[in-house]
């Protein structure tokens, strides 16, 4: 045989087209255990990978809470004047 290499890498190769599931099916597993879970894609730009964010309404409304509690914060803060004065 010329290439054993090659007959040792095929294998290997067509076991790693055989991994994880698709993101989407791992969201709809997730979304079945508990109703109130929201599921999001996301593509970062520049890349072709997509990310699956779960989250459930007790998540959102924890975000929710902490933005509320920022845009408050921002407003009792004083802009500060130039500088050496």
């Amino acid at each position: 045989m010329k290439h054993p290499l090659l007959l040792l890498l095929l294998p290997a190769a067509l076991m790693g087209c055989a991994g994880t599931p698709p993101a989407e099916d791992k969201a709809t597993q997730v979304a079945a255990i508990d109703p109130s879970t929201v599921c999001e894609r996301d593509q970062a730009t520049g890349t072709r990978m997509i990310s699956v964010r779960c989250r459930t309404a007790a998540d959102r409304e924890q975000d929710k809470r902490d933005a509320e509690a920022m845009n408050e914060a921002s407003r009792h803060t004083r802009p500060s004047g130039p500088a050496g004065r």
